[in-house]
């Protein structure tokens, strides 16, 4: 999930209409197999926030990250992602910056640990609450280096890889967990 982990850094609010249009969710961790035109996504600046490498924004938009961030994915190789181009525009000036772009992470594993983890539902089984998540993945088996939890799909799992490259290069706008730590 994204989450700021400073009040000073950026958080855009509100769905781009041509989400709203096309009906758009990339945070459901499947192929959108389609052609989308630019994203304009507008923001304003209020109280000095700033950019940060990974900017939070509203539900559906997936992660809205920028070159910095791409060039980490692809030198680890990740190829289930989807890029989609945007233009952040400030309200304010005019200012249109086209370095971002939306990331569609591909594929859902399932592998909450329900029995370990300490879990509230909806009356539907859908998970509304996370006291304690404990995943449930095999030693043997890779799951590549980033994908969804197909349970919570808000929630992003990355690799040991991926995580140390973030902090190595020093990446803002992320906020990274290990399982048993987080909680919504």
């Amino acid at each position: 999930m994204s989450e700021r982990s400073d009040e000073k850094e950026l958080e855009i609010d509100g769905i781009p209409k041509i989400v709203e249009d096309l009906d758009l969710n990339f945070d459901y961790g499947i192929n959108m197999n389609k052609s989308i035109p630019v994203i304009d996504i507008l923001y304003s600046v209020n109280g000095g926030k700033s950019k940060t490498d990974n900017i939070v924004v509203a539900p559906r938009i997936g992660l809205l990250i920028n070159k910095k961030v791409r060039d980490i994915l692809d030198s680890l190789n990740i190829n289930n992602i989807e890029y989609y181009s945007t233009r952040l525009i400030n309200k304010s000036n005019d200012e249109i910056d086209e370095d971002y772009k939306i990331a569609n992470i591909i594929g859902q594993i399932e592998c909450v640990d329900k029995k370990n983890s300490e879990l509230e539902f909806y009356a539907d089984g859908e998970i509304e609450f996370i006291d304690k998540l404990v995943l449930n993945l095999e030693k043997d088996k890779h799951y590549g280096h980033i994908f969804r939890l197909s349970e919570f799909l808000p929630l992003i799992v990355i690799s040991n890889s991926l995580k140390t490259k973030i902090e190595e290069e020093k990446i803002t706008g992320f906020k990274i967990y290990a399982p048993k730590d987080f909680c919504l």
